[in-house]
């Protein structure tokens, strides 16, 4: 790109932004007050009334088809890999990749699980992962820049990434999907992650840096020394959320942030899924704060980051399952429970149905 372009995607990236409505109040109302009337002791159903009374507030109607779900993956080398804490050799992101493509990977296999598509997205992956089905939208073929030593990308890069996301994420809308959650795979992104939410939060490093998949507990303390370093070399601005992503994220924390930007942007739930999604969520929300009134959390994932990320986002997931896959694994897993809350609005007997089952024993005699 040159420098035009560069500023014209950024200002349309703004724009957008900008663009983006609070969910339907009154239909949320609606839906609350119709869960009342069902045939339970109110509350009785907990979180999953929450769930359908968020949804109608999304598409702004009490009946609710989200049968068609989607996952979108994107994958990217992260130039922080360099620091040696990490006990995988480097080509496991491009062979994860693969496997990943010809649906033999965990965010593959569960999406499969729960009847959601999948799609791979190939960012920067060092190697050029060759497998089919794989959609190539490279920005850096070698991936990000070391934070440790400086920024991960240029600021249009960033814009890239998020732009990216969108327009992918927009895709699967155009093609039906009505529910959508995004994962990630490269070596280096727990780190990038924890950058990203230090950064926005101001928590200590040592708050939100966690194991990932690749520290020993000789390596561990070596990784949270890393991204205190990536935050003092790069003093990345936390009221620009380009500057963070570009000086201390990665191409899929990016890549996710336009996936939320464009959920909210189409009236779509986004469902959030482990740590580095919770880093992009937390952009997006930064980004205009009206994007979380279409975000739904999943798991606590078992990344130390967690915990306090949610605090941060204001959420409290469901689901608590030990998982740090990332891949958008933990959040597939709430398609089934949302299908769930869906019926439950739409399909449940309510009080005002019990006359016309037992038209003579209804209203009950005091």
């Amino acid at each position: 790109m040159n420098s035009g372009e560069n500023r014209a995607t950024e200002a349309w990236i703004c724009q957008r932004i900008r663009e983006i409505a609070p969910r339907d109040k009154a239909a949320e109302t609606q839906a609350r007050a119709c869960l009342e009337e069902k045939v339970k002791p109110v509350g009785s159903l907990g979180e999953l009334e929450e769930m359908a009374a968020v949804m109608a507030g999304i598409f702004g109607t009490l009946v609710l088809d989200i049968r068609s779900k989607g996952n979108l993956i994107f994958c990217a080398d992260n130039g922080v890999y360099e620091e040696g804490y990490h006990k995988y050799p480097r080509q496991i992101t491009r062979l994860v990749t693969e496997i990943m493509a010809a649906g033999k990977g965990g965010g593959a296999v569960i999406a499969k699980s729960v009847g959601a598509r999948f799609k791979i997205i190939d960012l920067g992956v060092i190697g050029f992962p060759k497998a089919p089905n794989i959609e190539h939208a490279v920005i850096r073929p070698e991936g990000t820049g070391n934070i440790a030593a400086g920024p991960a990308m240029t600021r249009q890069e960033a814009c890239q990434a998020i732009e990216i996301g969108m327009k992918e994420a927009e895709a699967f809308f155009d093609e039906g999907v009505q529910v959508i959650t995004t994962g990630e795979i490269g070596l280096g992104n727990t780190a990038t992650s924890a950058a990203v939410i230090a950064a926005l939060t101001g928590r200590d490093p040592s708050e939100v840096t966690g194991m990932g998949s690749g520290c020993t507990e000789q390596t561990f303390a070596k990784k949270t020394t890393v991204v205190a370093r990536a935050l003092e070399v790069n003093r990345p601005d936390p009221s620009d959320i380009l500057d963070v992503i570009s000086k201390v994220g990665g191409f899929d924390i990016g890549a996710m942030t336009g996936v939320m930007l464009a959920a909210a942007l189409r009236r779509k739930p986004v469902v959030v899924d482990g740590i580095i999604a919770q880093a992009a969520a937390l952009c997006a929300i930064r980004s205009n704060p009206l994007a979380r009134d279409y975000m739904l959390a999943s798991h606590m994932s078992g990344e130390k980051g967690a915990g306090p990320t949610f605090e941060s986002l204001g959420m409290m997931p469901p689901l608590r399952m030990g998982m740090r896959l990332g891949e958008g694994t933990g959040s597939c897993l709430l398609f089934p429970m949302l299908d769930a809350a869906a019926a439950v609005l739409s399909e449940m007997a309510s009080f005002d149905d019990l006359a016309i089952w037992f038209p003579e024993d209804w209203p009950p005699k005091a």
